[in-house]
């Protein structure tokens, strides 16, 4: 009984508080926070305040745009059901954002009252969805002088974006009821694999036993993983086995690196900024390397490089949690980027690497040595004339440098696999300013890529790992309405750019990296065409690792922004985050995030700088160490087979290939124009047997492309992609765009020996009288000469 008055009395004395005329000045100090400073905090407080401060959020809720969008992420906190009526029109808000938010807190509410509104978000028009609004691909000529501009345009009143749409869906399952059920039904049968994934999802928040059997069908036969994913637990759900995920943080270990950045503004905290194209070295540094302990958010920091006018980057702690391996250059003006490795307590510094270069990414093999990016081979990248970086080894003293990637382009951040190999970002370059594609008449391709390969510590068995022709899945709706889209888009359709890096491997052997869905999870186990699981599916090409082809757009991302994400056991992973209401150019903070629950939990955030980079002081166990399988004394060639050119997916005469024209890459260190300073050398051509292979010897540690022929020397096929040989390495493919084999000759049962493997190798090796082009033939740095 005494329980009981108290608790009333309790009520009683909070009803009264609230009952209390709001604070003049603190009610104008919280809407001031609001509507400068999209504080969320102050959107809190307002709605502890009562009616004054309802008041003030009803405001923003009916002025829409980015004020709206903050009312409604924080009506997702503290649900206010007088707010229901003001946020259904924003669900069809010029600003997404504001729409995306809202449908999550008509969800929040399950008022059956908003069902109808939240159904309308699925179109009955197929693809009837837009990602960006303003802009579009059809140009008119100014009035001024007749320059041809691009003409605005909006996307139809009555198009949803895709968010919105996805979050109503996931709305219409907290909510329930047959209206729900019948447009989430409906939605299954979508052919956008997003839509798809929020219907499976909130069916299965519902419970919708009626759907049982369509969800088993989509769990299995799917043709895009998180869709099945989505829809396995929605059976499990629906049949009671579902087991609630546990997000416990796990402990904390004793130290945490970190880097502190006073300027860090756009969503691709990695190399470069790229618009649409890489222009300018970028490698994501921060002014100092830190060291919080203990590791909380009232964690002690310590400066370990106590730099005025320098610049740290790529943080690594060796496996018995004893060194700190970093690149750093001591002055931004007089030097450049070297590798460095020093004790975790800041002692011990000794410099590893020098020369008129940048070295940096570095990271600890299993077998003592280091790898690194470096750009001291002294080349310039194909188009834009930056100065390339490829992949070196080196011994733990910095002694014995060696270059074990020959990519043309970029090659950057090195990581050891528990398996022994090493992981790395490479970019690749197919086709820009009426280059040449892979077939006869097309040019301005566009497609420019940053995958990832893995290789081993001696640069063979090189090839692709994930991310390449990956693009429509991160931009699946195409062409976007936005001023640039057509720098994306292809009548062939699969031509479309994709950024992967900051790649990390988990315990359990996927990677976790930064794609354009922003965090994604790749699992090596699944075929690299259906093996991503985007943590939020819904921010698609918003929250990428840099911007390729069209812009990041940040402003239209209700996720914000994701980077440098390290493992710190089992599901949980340290991520430096800023959110959306808070793109300012140091809002970065350092989170450990669920990569299952999406739980975060704050671990440091100083306001005034970003936070990056984070790894933990922890020993953990070292990968495999390989075996080298080059000799030292290796004849400099090596040996390329291909199954069947035939093995393909582009559409070509397969009875007019008659040869393949084997190039070589030639480099000059000066820059002279986009594509200039980039020369082919014409190696030779090769016969194609019957089955469509071919066998043939190169050069070593060469960049290599094919041409296919027909009997006169036409081209056929144009492949643009670079690939290279280790001297005495034997390197084979199933045919162009399949997957690689990584099995060498001498493993194949005789039998199924491709035909040219059954003769000797044809030659396509450096020679006097070699034909040698550069540029081409409509431009005036054109040069055509022998050998």
């Amino acid at each position: 009984m005494k329980r009981a008055i108290a608790l009333l009395c309790l009520c009683l004395a909070v009803s009264a508080a609230l009952a209390q005329p709001a604070n003049p000045e603190r009610l104008k100090q919280l809407t001031d926070s609001l509507h400068k400073g999209y504080s969320p905090v102050a959107a809190r407080e307002l709605l502890d305040l009562g009616e004054p401060g309802f008041a003030v959020i009803k405001r923003a809720l009916e002025r829409g745009g980015r004020h709206a969008a903050l009312a409604a992420y924080t009506l997702c906190d503290k649900p206010a059901p007088q707010a229901e009526p003001l946020l259904r029109p924003l669900l069809t808000d010029k600003d997404p954002v504001a729409g995306y938010w809202a449908a999550k807190a008509l969800g929040r509410l399950k008022s059956p009252a908003s069902a109808a509104a939240l159904a309308a978000m699925l179109p009955e028009k197929e693809d009837y969805f837009y990602e960006f609004s303003f802009g579009g691909k059809h140009r008119l000529r100014s009035e001024a002088g007749g320059r041809i501009v691009k003409m605005p345009m909006f996307a139809p009143d009555d198009m949803p974006n895709i968010r919105v749409s996805y979050a109503a869906l996931l709305a219409l399952g907290e909510i329930g009821g047959r209206q729900a059920q019948a447009t989430l039904e409906r939605a299954l049968d979508n052919r956008q694999y997003l839509i798809r994934q929020a219907a499976a999802a909130a069916l299965g928040t519902m419970k919708a036993s009626a759907l049982l059997g369509r969800l088993e069908q989509l769990a299995v036969g799917d043709g895009v993983l998180i869709v099945r994913q989505a829809a396995r637990t929605a059976v499990e759900k629906i049949r009671g086995s579902y087991k609630t995920p546990d997000d416990t943080p796990p402990p904390m270990p004793p130290a945490l690196l970190l880097i502190q950045s006073k300027n860090r503004t756009e969503s691709n905290l990695g190399f470069r900024d790229s618009y649409p194209y890489p222009l300018t070295p970028w490698y994501g540094w921060g002014e100092n390397l830190f060291l919080l302990s203990p590791v909380a958010p009232n964690g002690t920091l310590k400066n370990l490089t106590n730099l005025t006018n320098g610049a740290v980057q790529g943080p690594e702690v060796s496996y018995d949690g004893k060194k700190i391996l970093f690149a750093m250059r001591k002055g931004m003006r007089t030097d450049g980027f070297h590798i460095y490795e020093m004790n975790v307590d800041g002692g011990g510094l000794r410099q590893l690497t020098s020369g008129h270069c940048n070295d940096v990414d570095p990271c600890y093999l299993g077998d003592g040595r280091i790898a690194f990016a470096s750009d001291r081979a002294g080349y310039r990248e194909y188009y834009h004339q930056e100065r390339s970086r490829v992949i070196y080894v080196m011994d733990g003293d910095g002694s014995h440098l060696e270059q074990i990637s020959f990519n043309p382009n970029q090659d950057y951040e090195p990581l050891a696999l528990s398996s022994g190999e090493i992981v790395y970002g490479s970019y690749r370059f197919y086709g820009q300013d009426g280059s040449p594609g892979p077939l006869p008449g097309e040019y301005f391709l566009h497609r420019i890529e940053t995958v990832l390969r893995t290789m081993r510590p001696d640069g063979t068995q090189d090839g692709p790992f994930y991310g390449s022709l990956r693009g429509s899945f991160f931009v699946p709706l195409r062409p976007t309405p936005d001023s640039l889209q057509d720098q994306g888009w292809h009548p062939r359709g699969n031509h479309i750019g994709v950024a992967v890096s900051q790649h990390r491997e988990l315990s359990d052997g996927r990677i976790v990296c930064i794609t354009p869905a922003g965090l994604t999870v790749v699992d090596p186990a699944l075929p690299p065409t259906d093996c991503e699981t985007p943590l939020y599916p819904e921010v698609l090409n918003l929250a990428g690792g840099e911007r390729v082809y069209i812009h990041a757009h940040d402003n239209l991302n209700p996720v914000g922004r994701y980077t440098t994400p390290c493992p710190a056991g089992g599901q949980w992973v340290f991520v430096s985050h800023a959110p959306w209401y808070d793109l300012r150019k140091n809002g970065y903070g350092l989170y450990l995030l669920n990569l299952q629950t999406r739980r975060q939990v704050l671990v440091y955030d100083n306001p005034e700088v970003s936070e990056i980079e984070p790894v933990a002081v922890v020993a953990r166990p070292a990968p495999a160490v390989t075996v080298s399988q080059l000799r030292e004394q290796a004849d400099p060639t090596g040996l390329i087979f291909c199954s069947s050119v035939f093995n393909s997916a582009l559409e070509y005469d397969r009875a007019k290939v008659r040869s393949v024209r084997v190039l070589g890459a030639l480099f000059e260190g000066l820059s002279i124009n986009a594509n200039a300073s980039f020369r082919s050398r014409v190696l030779g051509t090769v016969p194609i047997q019957a089955d469509g292979s071919f066998y043939v010897r190169v050069p070593a540690d060469t960049p290599i492309r094919f041409e296919l022929l027909d009997a006169d020397e036409n081209i056929l096929v144009h492949e643009t992609e670079f690939n290279s040989v280790r001297p005495g390495e034997v390197k084979g493919c199933a045919g162009c765009h399949e997957s690689r084999s990584r099995t060498a000759n001498r493993t194949l049962p005789a039998g199924r020996l491709p035909e040219a493997m059954r003769k000797a190798p044809a030659l396509a090796l450096p020679k006097r009288g070699d034909l040698i082009f550069q540029g081409r033939a409509y431009r005036t740095h054109n040069v055509i000469v022998r050998d």
